[in-house]
Parts: structure tokens; sequence; C-alpha cells
């Protein structure tokens, strides 16, 4: 099916591997020129390089978005390169995995996470929203995780900010609607990418017990049984970007098999 993005301008951040990278990739298939963003320049030049068959237009900067000068850097020289952005896709990882009890977290812990990931969206968000709002489309799609509606101990502190971004998206969706800018988000569960793994050993560490086991217990919480894989998550992405979604805003949608259902 023909999503209808073809020249469409998307800019992708912590586009170098994972979830990041897989979007990137089903959108430049679908034939959006692209900015990639991520902290490492080998890898991000290193995905340009394997996007390269596609017709596209595609750029990296690289850029940490938890910081205001390069984030507004970003917006500045996408806009300066392209003339405008379409689509505005938020993927940045979250806070450390922890082993630690809740309140063995001191003050600054919790500033740096909600600088990180809370804070990073919002930026984001606030910096493209003057272009979409001109052209009187866009679309911006926050990946969160399933941490803000679902606890769970070891992502106690990226659910306390996911929570919030997923309010957000609600609150800025209805916000901009009128100037035909859609705003939702993804609530990715068990993906196999290296940040997963990570999880997987700061949870066996917690409890004491081998990453296999861990992954055993986890896999029966999933109805569907299995991992997800980040291209599972970015086709979700490309639908929610097009125009076959025109009428879905300020909602979350989980992309986790089914785990959403139960506790993990």
């Amino acid at each position: 099916m023909d999503l209808g993005l073809t020249g469409r301008v998307a800019l992708v951040t912590g586009a170098s591997a994972g979830i990041g990278y897989a979007i990137a990739e089903k959108l430049a298939g679908e034939g959006c020129h692209l900015i990639i963003c991520g902290r490492n320049s080998e890898r991000l030049e290193k995905a340009v390089e394997t996007l390269g068959h596609y017709q596209i237009k595609i750029i990296s900067i690289a850029a940490d978005v938890h910081k205001e000068n390069d984030s507004i850097s970003l917006v500045q020289e996408s806009l300066k390169q392209f003339g405008r952005i379409d689509i505005a896709i938020n993927n940045s990882e979250g806070a450390k995995f922890s082993s630690e009890a809740v309140e063995e977290f001191d003050d600054e812990e919790w500033r740096n996470v909600f600088e990180r990931k809370l804070m990073g969206y919002i930026r984001m968000t606030n910096l493209v929203l003057p272009s979409m709002k001109s052209q009187k489309w866009g679309r911006i799609i926050n990946i969160i995780g399933t941490s803000g509606k679902e606890p769970a101990g070891a992502l106690i502190k990226s659910g306390v900010a996911n929570a919030g971004l997923i309010n957000f998206t609600k609150a800025v969706a209805t916000e901009v609607a009128k100037w035909n800018v859609l705003v939702n988000s993804i609530n990715p569960g068990l993906i196999d990418t290296p940040r997963h793994r990570e999880y997987l050993e700061v949870v066996a560490q917690k409890e004491g017990q081998t990453v296999n086991a861990i992954k055993e217990r986890i896999d029966k919480l999933i109805p569907l049984g299995r991992r997800g894989a980040a291209s599972e998550v970015a086709n979700l992405v490309a639908f929610l970007a097009s125009e076959c979604a025109s009428y879905i805003t300020g909602v979350t949608i989980p992309v986790d098999g089914g785990l959403s259902k139960g506790a993990f």
C-alpha cells in the first residue's frame, strides 16, 4: 500500500541504531527525505551509507537532543537544508536502568532523567511546531515506552518521565489540531534491541537470577510469546505519519505483543 509519503521531509532522532534506525529505514523506503540525528558520528555515517540506495536526500547531524543548543542547531540546519520539516520522530533513550532501591536515588538523578527524555521531547516539539503550523500540515510521533503506563522497578525513572510524555502528547495534540498537525505516541514493549538486552541484564542482577531465567519469565507474559522487532514499531510510525492516519491524534498506541495486558 502506498502511504503517500514520497517527498515528505522527516527528522528522526536517535536514528543511528535500534528502533530509530528502523524508523529511518522504513520512512526512506516510503520515499521520505531524511534528517537523521544521533550522538555517535561514526554510527550515523554508517547509517547514511546503508540507506544510500534509496532514491532520497538524506543528511546526518551529530547532536545530543538532551542539550538545548544541540536541539536548536539541529532544527535550524534541517530547515536550512530542506526548507521545512513535515514529520518529526522523537526517539531517545531514557534513564539508565537501575538496580538500586527508589530511596537511593538523589535529586540530581531525577533532574537528569527529566532533562534527558521529558525535556528533550518537549524541546524538540516546540522547535518543529512553527514550521508545521505555517504549512498547516505536520506529524509528531513520540517513541515513549510501556513503563509510562505499566510501572516496573528497574524502569522507575524512565517510567515517571514517560508518564509525563503521554500526558504531553495528549495536551499538545489538542492544542495544535487546528493547524492539521497530528501528535501521537507509541509505547514499544520488549523490542529486541541492545537497550532491551541491557534491561534484561539489570533485572537479572537485581533479582539474582540468570538473564535466560528473566527472559523465560517475561516471555510467558507476552501473549504473542516473542520479542518484538524494531521494524514492527517502524511500521506503525509510517502509518501514523501518513494520510491514512489523518483522523488519529492524541493517542498512545502500544506495540508490545499484548504485554501491557499483564504486569511485568
